[in-house]
């Protein structure tokens, strides 16, 4: 299947929130509103396929998003990244990562991070493990008001894009907001 990956637009929105959405439903990502999906277009990527969607069947297929936020001069977050059930297993989503990586470097960003309950999938494209607490920039701003922080069981990879690999997490180093700044194991 040929995929093409492109800035998102406003008319991907609708399509951007039901996969997202869908998701969400399921505990496996945090949800986004319309509102907060317009707010921050311009950090997202879409990538599309062949047309022959039931909706407009002359126009690309929606597949899936992506968005890169940069935190801070030096670290930039994965996030909202959500492929449509149909199409996973393609390297969809995979090509929409390397997408973020290589917006990241364009931008000149040197770390670039994802929180994610499948870390597997971030390790097959680069990322390493390390702890939440090694990411001050995403803990103290946004964790403590996310609504999963009592039951957050993310887990935090890590990319450094001068080449350099993460130190390794220490034995017993605790990952994620519940465990690290609360000391406890998360709510069920």
């Amino acid at each position: 299947m040929s995929v093409a990956i492109r800035p998102a637009r406003v008319e991907d929105v609708l399509d951007m929130q039901e996969v997202i959405n869908r998701y969400a439903a399921e505990d496996r990502m945090l949800e986004r509103s319309r509102d907060f999906l317009l707010e921050h277009l311009r950090d997202f990527l879409v990538a599309e396929g062949p047309p022959g969607g039931s909706r407009a069947p002359s126009t690309p297929t929606f597949l899936g998003c992506c968005a890169l936020a940069v935190l801070t001069p030096d670290l930039a977050e994965v996030r909202s990244l959500a492929v449509r059930p149909e199409a996973s297993g393609r390297g969809i989503g995979r090509a929409l990562v390397h997408a973020c990586v290589a917006e990241a470097r364009r931008l000149g960003v040197r770390r670039v991070f994802a929180l994610t309950l499948v870390p597997e999938f971030f390790e097959r494209c680069g990322f390493m493990l390390t702890s939440l607490g090694r990411l001050p920039e995403k803990s103290a701003a946004e964790c403590p008001i996310c609504p999963k922080r009592f039951k957050c069981d993310e887990h935090a990879m890590l990319l450094h894009l001068d080449g350099t690999i993460p130190l390794p997490l220490a034995v017993g180093e605790p990952v994620g907001y519940t465990r690290l700044f609360l000391g406890r194991e998360p709510e069920v």
